[in-house]
């Protein structure tokens, strides 16, 4: 792979150890010989020149864009640099994440392996969604979840899959994942871990009325219709990737499917996808190359 020598940086400041954390990274990069182009919020905490605007990494040079954070920062910069179409690697300052899965302790190396070119780009399925004939929605990267307005209060759901009807669900709400995602939210009401490189989607349920609702894996060209059932005169709202971006009304529809504009990734070329799962879900088997 060709030498990086230039990374866009977006750091979330609000985490504990941001500063510290952003301080090893300069330190890292300056070390392998990699410029970096901090954004406008990230430049003023470090008190270095104006920054650069994600939307512009590319235009000034960057060949992919670094997030310091969590998996929630990281998240937030797939959406800042989504036009770009610039590859991202996520470096972790805190808890462990999925996303995030290189430590203070590893930046040094990783900087090395980007500047001497040793790294791999993969390619995410990202869900587009909208409410059919009003809005679109930014390509979410973990999930699109529709999920109760009201506390206390349930919602009818009816699912259909191309066309075909599936299932009617009453429940506190609906998760469409992607692989990536299948360790999210999805994960947490019972949904299957999926290799992210699996070209398929997760249907997971949220607290179903019925033993019956299971997860449902689907292949990734599979046009997901959600609807809130009329009869029943409930509000849902649909969140994308955690963000609240729209309300459904009772008969109107949200419309999902797999994007055409995967996220692109920037990992090391020995990266194991399965070693955060090991130790997040306290798995015994080291899974080391």
């Amino acid at each position: 792979m060709r030498p990086i020598t230039s990374l866009g940086l977006i750091a979330n400041l609000t985490r504990s150890r941001a500063r510290e954390g952003v301080e090893a990274l300069v330190r890292a990069a300056k070390a392998a010989g990699i410029r970096l182009l901090p954004s406008p919020e990230t430049a003023e905490a470090l008190g270095a020149a104006p920054g650069v605007a994600p939307e512009a990494f590319a235009q000034a040079g960057a060949q992919g864009v670094i997030s310091l954070g969590g998996d929630g920062s990281f998240l937030a910069a797939a959406h800042a640099v989504a036009a770009t179409e610039l590859p991202l690697i996520g470096l972790n300052i805190g808890r462990l994440g999925y996303l995030t899965a290189v430590n203070e302790e590893g930046f040094g190396p990783l900087l090395q392996a980007l500047a001497q070119g040793r790294y791999a780009v993969e390619a995410r399925t990202a869900l587009a969604a909208g409410i059919a004939g009003t809005s679109r929605f930014p390509d979410a990267l973990n999930d699109v979840v529709v999920s109760r307005s009201e506390s206390g209060h349930a919602i009818a759901l009816l699912l259909e899959l191309d066309g075909f009807p599936v299932a009617r669900y009453l429940c506190d709400g609906l998760i469409l994942a992607t692989p990536t995602g299948s360790t999210a939210y999805s994960l947490s009401v019972g949904g299957p871990v999926v290799s992210p490189a699996a070209k398929a989607l997760v249907i997971s349920v949220i607290a179903p009325h019925a033993l019956s609702a299971r997860p449902l894996v689907i292949p990734d060209g599979t046009r997901v219709v959600v609807r809130v059932e009329e009869a029943e005169g409930a509000q849902a709202r649909i969140y994308a990737d955690g963000v609240a971006v729209a309300s459904l009304a009772p008969g109107a529809a949200l419309e999902a499917s797999a994007s055409p504009r995967p996220v692109r990734l920037l990992l090391p070329e020995d990266h194991n996808p399965y070693a955060p799962l090991a130790l997040k879900l306290g798995w015994s088997v080291p899974f080391r190359r």
